[in-house]
This record gives structure tokens, sequence and C-alpha cells, in this order.
């Protein structure tokens, strides 16, 4: 099974992801996590600052075909994979950065991905989410309430299109990964 993770920044993504590879690892289930940008060479060139947009949503391409080339051979090898994001952060996050690139950005990763079997958009207010990882230091060029708006709006636009789940990432931790393991437990 293919589980992917989605929201703005401080949203607790990664947090839950390691809380819900304990629980399936408690229940038996052989599992991998799983981030992008990867840590490959293709994803720390995207670390980098000051690639044009174009350029940038090029990487994230190529690097989430490596990606999908991985996520594939886990799951040929019966793995579960957790994802702390996945295309839709594309869609989203380069949406809101670039008007008018979402379609663009949505054709070229159409050859390189693989839907998952699950995918939850965790939502919370941008300045909720802020607070959150004001400990982290210098905010990137992504972590602004102007911008996370307009991705947190791209996200929830996308997961009504695409049905996907859309949690409260303020409530209680607990409550939202037992709502993310029925869902697994649906699949």
């Amino acid at each position: 099974m293919f589980i992917v993770i989605e929201g703005i920044d401080g949203t607790g993504k990664t947090t839950l992801c390691r809380f819900l590879e304990e629980r399936l690892v408690r229940e038996g289930y052989d599992v991998v996590i799983t981030a992008e940008p990867t840590g490959g060479p293709i994803g720390e060139l995207i670390r980098r600052k000051g690639f044009d947009p174009r350029a940038e949503a090029l990487l994230f391409a190529a690097d989430r075909s490596c990606h999908t080339a991985d996520i594939n051979e886990w799951l040929s090898r019966g793995k579960v994979v957790i994802s702390d994001r996945y295309y839709v952060s594309s869609l989203a996050y380069q949406g809101a950065s670039h008007e008018g690139m979402t379609d663009w950005i949505a054709m070229i990763n159409e050859p390189v991905i693989r839907e998952p079997d699950v995918t939850v958009v965790l939502d919370i207010d941008p300045e909720e989410g802020l607070g959150r990882i004001s400990s982290r230091g210098e905010n990137s060029r992504f972590e602004t309430v102007g911008y996370l708006a307009r991705v947190r709006e791209n996200y929830l636009r996308i997961a009504r299109e695409r049905g996907y789940r859309v949690m409260d990432a303020s409530r209680d931790r607990n409550e939202t990964l037992d709502e993310i393991m029925k869902m697994i437990r649906e699949e």
C-alpha cells in the first residue's frame, strides 16, 4: 500500500508519518518512510535557491520520477510505503508561486507518478502552522502566512476535486492516526 501525507508546513506531516510507521510495524507490516524532495542528488539540487520556476518544476518532476521508481520497487517487495509529500505538493506549492503553471506542472508529472492508495491532506490555519515551525530557525521562502494561505487553498481545492480526505491538523494527533488507520483497513 502506498500512503501519502500532504499539507502545508507546520501541519505535523513528518511526525504523523513516524507515528503511522510505528503503528503499522506493531501490526506486523514492513514499512518504508520516504519524503519529497528526496535525499538523492536531484532532491539535494532542489534545495538550492535561485532556479527559474520552470527549471524548478522540472527538477521536482525528475526527482519524483526517480522516487516513483523506488516506491514501485518497495511496493513490489510487499512493503507499505508512507511518503511525506508527493506530486500534489508540486501542484499546491508551485501553483501558488507561479500563476498559470498548474496545468503544465500536472502534465510534466503525469508520466512519472503513481496514484497513491491513500492520500490525506492535513489542514491547519497558516498562522498556526508557522507558529509550530518557528523553532526551526529562519523560515524558508515557502514559509510566509500569505504564501501558505494560497498553498492551503490549492490543497483544499485539489482534495475536493480528487476526493482526498482532509483532516484537521490542529486536533489530537492520535485521533488523526486512528482515522488514517481506519482508511488503510478499508483499502
